[in-house]
């Protein structure tokens, strides 16, 4: 009965039937925001596991302007002001706080100097632009337009530029929710409940860089733990020496070295004893990749993840060959002042950090793929990663996914499996990334085919990490389904008969009763708790609109939080103790009219004693382990 009044509610809340926020606070900051210049902001290197010493920051102001779609006719005669990248017009660090309509063009442009050379190409790189950018230098454009705001992009405008000064501008369309272009996040056009503002144009950092013409494009790196060396592919462009080498350092010392060919795998040998990555211990190596005159610089950690039974027969996380209780929590990666940018990488650690602090050993990364700075942090202070894969928000009339074999359905589909893949060659080389979760309760979700095809892809494709089953709903081989079909009702499915594959390594389970239900421990994959808790607490001062908040209950004070807090996780030991694999708490910080946060959303308040919540999740990691 409980789970159908959340889902009732939620279908409510959906419908826009209960109190939403209308507009950002534009007063709300967080300590870094306040620091955040058009000189300082983001100035490190964007791709910090492929570095090169010969780039040029573009991050800044530029100019912008925006145009009716059907009145534009060409670029902008004139410009309305200043914008600040990477950070999105609606957001307050970009110095704008504007609205972007579906039916309007944001623009962009500035001046970018180049000095051109012999046997050298000029790369223009965008670590993130929502939705489709289109890149002109002076009249021309270059390459075809860029779609999706998850994933980078490089333009080579070395052809298209001359020595000195010249004119860079880039036209960007964000429809948001209002079409199916695939993976929005939780962007709403009118932000309701756990649907927030819409971000667009340029929101993650621009940067060029000067490299040979025979230069590598990108590499990836799976460690192999049990044979104890590292497999790298290198990828290039104009590739003259078909050879590329590779040098593993540890504090600046070579300790491992391998020659091999571009395209093609090559195992790296690694020494005798060489340290494992953990959240305990987050040992990194550095590695130099050279190819003819071009060198790049990265780093990468040696661990293995996998779903394996314990001495009982249980099937849980095993990380780096011994069982491991995931204690996690949701955590969306949005900003008061600037969306879904984060405002410096200080920021970023502050929330990594306080996580390690509070004693969890994992987040789940919800509905968004961060910079990639995010997850260097991530990988140097030892914090594994849950990473879902961004989705259409769900329909606004509070359904779930289509059947399978709709029209809309099929099409969204392939534009998601596309924009997957991508995501995953991405992130690959994240060592804190320990699971992919293609799916969350229901959203941009197919029928139970699509469904397992994705799963069993995944797992093919990356079988070094995790893959989640549904998160939450609907899960056809087990779980919960739940949605249109079964009229919000929760129906248990049931596990495929012996012999035949289920695709995700757990099943799933949302759950934000007083007392958590959880999938019995069995004998086809890792129970796992997804999502529970959200308990709300209105810190006063700290609230994006004090007119409503979101959640499932209410508490009146700090102490009255941490106590319901505390409740949660001892009602929790005796499942883990039974062989429940993990939980994911509902959520790090408040989200705009979310307020069931560790942290209020401006980062300023943390609302738990952190001792209190280490002592209560050594609890339950400790009856884990008692229980393998």
């Amino acid at each position: 009965m409980k789970r159908i009044r959340l889902m009732a509610t939620l279908a409510l809340l959906l419908a826009g039937e209960l109190v939403a926020a209308n507009a950002p606070n534009m007063g709300m900051t967080t300590p870094w925001g306040e620091k955040v210049t058009s000189e300082n902001a983001w100035r490190g290197y964007p791709r910090p596991q492929m570095v090169r010493a010969d780039w040029t920051c573009l991050n800044g102001d530029w100019d912008y302007a925006v145009t009716k779609i059907k009145e534009t006719t060409g670029r902008p005669k004139a410009w309305a002001g200043k914008i600040r990248v990477p950070f999105a017009i609606e957001s307050s660090l970009s110095g704008v706080g504007r609205l972007l309509e579906p039916d309007e063009f944001l623009w962009y442009t500035r001046t970018i100097d180049v000095k051109k050379a012999a046997d050298r190409r000029i790369l223009l790189n965008f670590e993130s632009v929502d939705f489709r950018a289109q890149v002109f230098i002076g009249h021309r454009e270059v390459d075809v337009p860029h779609e999706s705001l998850n994933v980078p992009f490089t333009c080579d405008i070395t052809d298209y530029v001359v020595d000195g000064p010249n004119e860079l501008t880039v036209c960007v369309w964000d429809p948001t929710d209002s079409g199916p272009i695939g993976a929005t996040g939780k962007q709403y056009l009118s932000p309701r409940a756990c649907f927030y503002t819409r971000c667009s144009g340029i929101i993650g950092s621009v940067w060029m860089e000067s490299v040979p013409t025979s230069h590598i494009v990108g590499y990836k790196v799976t460690p192999d733990v049990a044979r104890g060396c590292a497999v790298f592919t290198v990828s290039a462009s104009n590739a003259r020496e078909p050879k590329c080498r590779v040098r593993v350092l540890e504090g600046g010392a070579c300790v491992a070295a391998a020659e091999g060919y571009v395209g093609e795998p090559l195992e790296v040998k690694m020494p005798a004893g060489f340290k494992l990555w953990s959240p305990d211990a987050p040992n990194l190596y550095d590695v130099e990749i050279t190819l003819g005159a071009d060198c790049v610089k990265g780093y990468f950690g040696m661990r293995s993840v996998e779903r394996r039974r314990d001495a009982k027969g249980t099937w849980r996380y095993f990380f780096n060959g011994r069982p491991t209780f995931i204690a996690a929590t949701l955590d969306q990666g949005w900003w008061p002042d600037g969306l879904l940018t984060p405002p410096s990488d200080e920021a970023m650690a502050y929330d990594i950090q306080t996580l390690k602090n509070c004693g969890f050993n994992a987040m789940r990364k919800h509905i968004k793929v961060e910079p990639r700075r995010y997850y260097h942090l991530c990988d140097r202070l030892g914090l594994m990663v849950l990473q879902d894969m961004p989705s259409d928000p769900p329909p606004k009339d509070g359904t779930a996914s289509p059947d399978d074999g709709l029209a809309t359905d099929t099409w969204r589909y392939g534009f998601y499996r596309r924009d997957l893949k991508r995501i995953m060659d991405h992130l690959h080389n994240a060592p804190c990334i320990v699971e992919w979760i293609p799916y969350n309760e229901a959203w941009s979700q197919p029928g139970a085919f699509l469904t397992h095809t994705t799963l069993d892809w995944v797992k093919a494709y990356d079988p070094s990490r995790i893959v989640g089953g549904p998160s939450g709903w609907d899960d056809f081989e087990g779980g919960i389904l739940s949605g249109t079909k079964t009229g919000w009702k929760a129906v248990q499915t049931a596990h495929r008969p012996a012999g035949e594959c289920e695709a995700g390594d757990t099943i799933d389970r949302h759950d934000y009763g007083k007392v958590p239900r959880t999938f019995p421990v069995n004998d086809r994959r890792i129970s796992f708790l997804g999502e529970f808790g959200g308990v709300n607490y209105k810190e006063k001062g700290h609230l994006w609109d004090a007119r409503g908040h979101f959640g499932y209950e209410q508490r009146e004070s700090r102490e009255a939080l941490q106590e319901a807090y505390v409740a949660l996780i001892d009602g929790l030991v005796p499942k883990a103790a039974e062989g429940l694999g993990g939980f994911v708490y509902t959520q790090t910080t408040d989200v705009e009219i979310e307020t069931n946060g560790l942290l209020t959303y401006d980062r300023r308040v943390l609302k738990f004693d952190p001792a209190v919540l280490r002592a209560a999740h050594a609890r339950i990691i400790a009856a884990a382990e008692a229980g393998n």
